[in-house]
């Protein structure tokens, strides 16, 4: 059964109202990327009839990674880095820890990158540093894939509902406090991981596809 998003566009709209933000940003955003970013590769290659791992920014070090495709969201590559995992994909939206994610990046690692409102300066800033394999945008276009999700870690997870995955591990993902690799606190965080809860367990309802490990 293919997985749809129809049921996430009002949750969309809930999130824009809340967070204030502007729609004319996002299209200025998704014109931006796609002029700096020329996308290369296959991700629904990577991604199709496999496990699928998904390294959240509350990893800690009693987690377990199982075996599959390991994706980091965003800040969550340090994490994979510092046991010594280079990340099959990487997906961000440039807020993470930006020199490991280039040095991943020309190591090997594949980087779905996410234009939004909010870093049209960082777009700018690493356009010439990341070769990505795909871009997102918070809308569709007809040059960017968009697949749903709000933080970098549900995003992760509804790009490989849609492309086909097995099964979806997320391991580190807590959504009570802030991860050690998703940098500093602001309240603003704790919001968006209540929002990332609700994406999960409605991804988890929908598909019977999703396992959370370790969750803390």
């Amino acid at each position: 059964m293919s997985f749809t998003i129809d049921w996430w566009w009002p949750l969309q709209e809930e999130i824009n109202t809340q967070f204030n933000f502007s729609r004319l940003r996002e299209e200025v955003s998704s014109r931006l990327v796609y002029r700096l970013y020329k996308p290369r590769g296959n991700l629904l290659d990577l991604i199709s009839n496999n496990v699928v791992n998904i390294v959240g920014a509350g990893l800690t070090g009693e987690d377990l990674i199982p075996d599959g495709v390991k994706i980091a969201a965003d800040g969550a590559v340090s994490a994979c880095l510092e046991r010594n995992i280079l990340p099959d994909i990487i997906v961000t939206d440039l807020d993470g820890n930006l020199p490991e994610i280039v040095w991943a990046n020309k190591k090997g690692s594949k980087v779905v990158v996410h234009a939004h409102g909010d870093n049209l300066s960082k777009l700018f800033e690493f356009s010439s540093q990341i070769q990505a394999i795909n871009l997102t945008t918070t809308y569709p276009s007809s040059r960017t894939d968009c697949w749903g999700g709000f933080t970098d870690g549900d995003r992760s997870l509804m790009m490989s509902l849609n492309l086909g995955a097995k099964l979806v591990n997320l391991v580190g993902f807590n959504f009570d406090k802030i991860g050690q690799y998703s940098g500093d606190f602001s309240p603003r965080k704790l919001q968006k991981l209540l929002w990332a809860k609700k994406i999960v367990n409605e991804c988890r309802k929908r598909t019977g596809k999703v396992k959370i490990f370790n969750l803390q």
